[in-house]
C-alpha cells in the first residue's frame, strides 16, 4: 500500500507544481502588463511635457507675450515627476537594466533640450529676440525633439515586446497545463485502480486467513469432541463393567441380576444425558436432580445401604448449567468407580452443596453476589498416599477444569488419606431463581 500512496502523492504534487507554476506566470504576466502600461503613461507624459515646453518658447518667440512662459514651469516639473516614475518602474531588477540605461539617455536629452529653450528665452527677455529666433531656425530644437521623439518609441517597442514575451510565457504554460492535467489524471487514476487491486488482494488475503484460522479452530474443536467421545466412550465401558461386576456379587437369582443390571444402564444413559444438557427444552434445572441423574448409575451397589448420600439447599440454576456440571459429576463418579470410594464394597461418597455469601471487602457484581460451594468427599476407598497423589493430569482433570471455568468458577482437588475430596466453586447466576429452603 505504501508505494500507491508515495505514487498518488507524487502525481498530486505534479498536477500542483505544473498549477503553480503557471498561476505565477500569469501573475507576472498581470504585473508586467501593468508595469508596461504605466510606463507608456510615463513616457508619453514626458513626451508631452517636452511638447508643452518647445511649444511656450515658440509661441514667445514668435508673439513676445509672457503668457506663453507660464507653461514652462510646470512642464519641466512633469518631466522631473515621469523620469522619477519611469525609474521606479525600472526598479533593481537585473531584467530592467537596459531601461535604465534608455532612461539615462531619455533623462540626458529631454534635460538637454529644457536647457536650450531656457537659453533661448533668456536671450529673449535680455533683448536678444532676434539672436534666440536664429538659434531656433537653425534646427538645432527640432533635432533635439526628433531624437527624443524616437528615443521615447525605442523605449516604448521595447517595453511593448517585453509585455508580449510575458504574455506569450504565461500562455504557453496555459497551453502546457491541460494535457499535462490530463496525464496526471490518468495517473491518479492509475494509481488508484492499483491502490484498489492491491487493497482488495489484501483484503482477500485477510479472509482466506480468517477462513484458515476459523478451519483451524474448526478442527481443534473436533479434536477435542473427539477426544472427549473417546474418553466418555471409555469411560461408559468402564462403568457398565463395573455395574456388571457390582451387581454379580448380589446374592440373588440371574433374573434379579440382570434386571438390576438393566436398571443400573437405563440410570446410566439418564445421567448421560443430564450430562449432554438434555433438559428437555426447560429454562431452568434443579443443581439436586442434576446431580442425582447423573450419579443415580453409581449409587445403591448392594442393597443393605446407598453409597451416595447427598445434602443441599433446592437451587434452580439456567439449563445450559447442566451440562458443565453434569459434566464434572459423572467424571468424578466415574473415577470413582474405577479407582476410589465406589470400586471398594464399603465406599461412600457425599456430595454437599450450599449457597455462600462472599465476603465484605471482595468487590462481587450485584448480579453474582453468592457463591455455590459444592464438596464431594469419598470415604472407604483404597488408601491413598498424602505424600505420592495421583497424577490428575489427564484428559479426564482438564476437561472437569474446564467445565468448571465455563461455570466461571473453580475446581480444587485435595488428596486425603481416607479418600478425595473435591471442592467446586462457582457463582450464582443473575438469571437463577433462589434457593428454596
Amino acid at each position: 500500500m505504501m508505494p500507491v500512496f508515495i505514487g498518488l502523492t507524487a502525481a498530486l504534487l505534479m498536477m500542483a507544481l505544473a498549477i503553480g507554476q503557471t498561476m505565477i506566470a500569469q501573475r507576472e504576466a498581470r504585473a508586467r502588463a501593468m508595469n508596461e502600461g504605466q510606463a507608456l503613461v510615463e513616457l508619453n507624459e514626458l513626451m508631452s511635457a517636452t511638447l508643452s515646453a518647445e511649444t511656450g518658447q515658440r509661441g514667445y518667440l514668435l508673439t513676445g507675450e509672457a503668457d506663453y512662459i507660464a507653461p514652462l514651469a510646470e512642464a519641466g516639473n512633469r518631466r522631473a515627476r515621469a523620469i522619477t516614475r519611469l525609474r521606479e518602474i525600472a526598479g533593481d531588477s537585473p531584467e530592467e537594466d537596459a531601461l535604465r540605461e534608455q532612461l539615462d539617455r531619455l533623462d540626458t536629452m529631454t534635460f538637454t533640450k529644457f536647457a536650450e529653450i531656457e537659453d533661448t528665452l533668456t536671450l529673449a527677455r535680455a533683448g536678444f529676440r532676434n539672436q534666440a529666433v536664429a538659434l531656433v531656425r537653425a534646427d538645432f530644437g527640432k533635432m533635439q525633439m526628433d531624437a527624443i521623439a524616437n528615443e521615447v518609441a525605442r523605449l516604448a517597442a521595447d517595453r511593448a515586446r517585453l509585455e508580449r514575451e510575458s504574455f506569450a510565457r504565461a500562455e504557453a504554460l496555459e497551453r502546457r497545463l491541460p494535457p499535462l492535467v490530463a496525464v496526471l489524471s490518468l495517473l491518479i487514476l492509475a494509481v488508484v485502480y492499483a491502490g484498489f487491486r492491491a487493497e482488495r488482494r489484501r483484503s482477500l488475503a485477510e479472509v482466506e486467513a480468517d477462513q484458515a484460522a476459523a478451519l483451524r479452530e474448526a478442527n481443534e474443536r473436533a479434536e477435542l469432541l473427539a477426544r472427549e467421545l473417546n474418553h466418555r466412550v471409555k469411560n461408559l465401558f468402564s462403568v457398565v463393567l463395573s455395574i456388571v461386576s457390582l451387581s454379580g456379587r448380589k446374592q440373588a437369582s440371574r433374573g434379579e441380576v440382570v434386571e438390576d443390571i438393566l436398571a443400573r444402564i437405563r440410570a446410566l444413559s439418564l445421567a448421560h444425558a443430564t450430562s449432554q444438557g438434555g433438559s428437555h427444552g426447560a429454562a431452568h434445572i434443579g443443581l439436586a436432580a442434576v446431580i442425582a441423574r447423573t450419579i443415580a448409575p453409581y449409587d445403591g451397589a448392594d442393597d443393605s445401604r446407598a453409597r451416595v448420600r447427598m445434602a443441599g439447599p433446592e437451587v434452580e440454576l439456567p439449563a445450559q448449567a447442566a451440562t458443565p456440571i453434569g459434566l464434572i459429576v459423572h467424571e468424578l463418579a466415574t473415577n470413582a468407580v474405577k479407582y476410589g470410594a465406589l470400586s471398594a464394597p464399603g465406599g461412600t461418597i457425599e456430595i454437599a452443596w450450599d449457597l455462600r455469601e462472599p465476603p465484605q471487602e471482595d468487590e462481587v457484581p450485584p448480579e453474582q453476589t453468592r457463591q455455590i460451594v459444592l464438596i464431594w468427599t469419598e470415604t472407604g476407598g483404597p488408601a491413598i498416599d498424602p505424600q505420592a497423589p495421583p497424577a490428575g493430569h489427564g484428559f479426564g482433570s482438564q476437561m472437569t477444569t474446564q467445565a468448571a471455568a465455563q461455570l466461571g468458577g473453580s475446581l480444587e482437588r485435595e488428596w486425603a488419606a481416607s479418600g478425595v475430596v473435591v471442592r467446586l466453586s462457582f457463582p450464582l447466576p443473575a438469571e437463577s431463581r433462589p434457593a428454596r429452603r
